[in-house]
């Protein structure tokens, strides 16, 4: 029996980082294709994991050429976690919790909701801080962020692009 998760409200993150990829560095659609195989939660995972025990050089692929994907990735969840805690109290989330596990369903994607024009400038913000941490020039930084805020904007909430993983581990 596959659980199917619960119904989206607003846009999944992995949606809008296949879009901007595919416009902004199509080169990297291979790496998002990887990605899209697994869970959101195993993807912020293994974006977050640090390699430095394990790279003999102390410095790694992410130093040398900076990836789009990981950084609208990362930057879409940092937002969307921001957002949640603007709107929810730490009591209602952790009922959510519990009644996800009462329901037996795995966890809804993580999804951006409709955001207001201020919320649009405070993530075009926080693309433009992570490109610039990430040393990418200021013409592709500007893209990048554009296009997650157009990606973002033009979506319509609740559109299921099939982007997505088979099964979750």
């Amino acid at each position: 029996m596959k659980l199917q998760p619960a119904p989206v409200a607003g846009v999944r993150i992995r949606d809008v980082v296949a879009s901007v990829v595919a416009a902004c560095a199509p080169e990297e659609t291979v790496v998002v294709e990887g990605l899209l195989r697994y869970s959101d939660a195993e993807v912020l995972s293994r974006l977050r994991r640090r390699r430095g025990d394990r790279d003999p050089l102390g410095f790694g692929l992410a130093e040398v050429a900076p990836l789009v994907a990981p950084l609208v990735w990362l930057t879409l969840d940092q937002a969307r976690e921001k957002l949640a805690q603007a709107m929810v109290d730490g009591a209602s989330r952790g009922s959510a919790s519990v009644w996800q596990r009462v329901r037996r369903r795995r966890p809804a994607p993580a999804v951006i909701p409709a955001l207001t024009p201020a919320q649009q400038r405070v993530v075009h913000r926080m693309v433009l801080d992570a490109a610039a941490r990430a040393t990418l020039p200021d013409e592709q930084a500007r893209r990048i962020a554009d296009g997650v805020v157009a990606v973002l904007v033009l979506s319509d909430p609740g559109e299921d692009r099939g982007v997505g993983p088979e099964e979750v581990r």
